[in-house]
């Protein structure tokens, strides 16, 4: 069985964003600091990295998992005040925090050259071969349309959930990089309500979101829902199309719809 460990660097000065691997993009970077934003700095650059090693305990009780870890890459590139800010399960930290200590910076400049320090945080994601599931469950639920005063199809037969439909139901549900924009996040969670349509065939489409706790999980959730496979909404016992909300709630403290 492999396993890996994947990270993404989101640099507190909010210019540039590295990648490693195949790690999504991390959102919601805090905004510069009054020190960092009274020059333009050239964002440091990882030259060498360290896989973090998947933990056994992990392995054993099959999860997967992230870490966010704050550290200060200093004017050698080395990093320097390394600091977790949140694990999704603590099994993840000791080895997190000692991979990070190996890495390897290109330091960071000022616009005329001169290294200078700067604090970012560096994401690292644990997958493991033949577990599917995210690092910390993405809840999702589906409720009627903001506005709904029928229970009538509309004129392309597109029927509101209501009480009298049977809702359509996620059968395996995409992430792509809505966990990751909620776990960088400041409070390490978030929430947003998207309205969309699922074919008589388990096609979604035509989202549109009508609420989320922050701009940077829009595109994610969007996606993540446009992507992910369902078994469509049935009134009478025979499968329609369906206009639903869809409420997509991830980690941290529970934000209520």
């Amino acid at each position: 069985m492999r396993h890996l460990s994947l990270i993404v660097l989101a640099l507190l000065l909010g210019t540039e964003l590295g990648h490693a691997q195949q790690a999504t993009t991390a959102t919601d970077a805090p905004r510069p600091s009054k020190q960092s934003s009274a020059k333009k700095i050239n964002s440091p650059r990882l030259l060498n990295q360290v896989n973090a090693f998947f933990p056994d305990e992990a392995r054993q009780r099959h999860i997967n998992g992230r870490c966010l870890i704050s550290l200060t890459v200093d004017v050698n590139g080395i990093p320097q005040e390394i600091e977790v800010i949140r694990c999704s399960d603590p099994s993840f930290e000791k080895n997190s925090l000692t991979a990070v200590a190996e890495y390897r910076f290109e330091p960071a400049t000022t616009e005329d050259g001169n290294p200078v320090s700067v604090k970012i945080n560096v994401e690292i994601a644990y997958r493991m071969d033949g577990n599917t599931g995210p690092a910390m469950p993405i809840r999702f639920g589906f409720g009627s349309p903001p506005g709904i005063t029928s229970t009538a199809p509309d004129a392309d037969g597109v029927y509101p959930l209501t009480k009298l439909c049977t809702p359509p139901i996620i059968t395996k549900f995409s992430d792509n990089g809505y966990g990751s924009a909620a776990f960088v996040s400041p409070k390490g969670n978030g929430a947003c309500d998207i309205v969309l349509t699922i074919s008589a065939k388990g096609k979604a489409a035509d989202p549109q979101v009508t609420r989320c706790d922050r701009p940077g999980l829009k595109k994610p959730a969007i996606e993540s829902l446009l992507k992910s496979q369902y078994k469509p909404g049935m009134v009478k016992g025979q499968a329609v199309p369906m206009r639903v909300s869809v409420h997509l709630e991830y980690g941290g403290d529970a934000v209520k719809p």
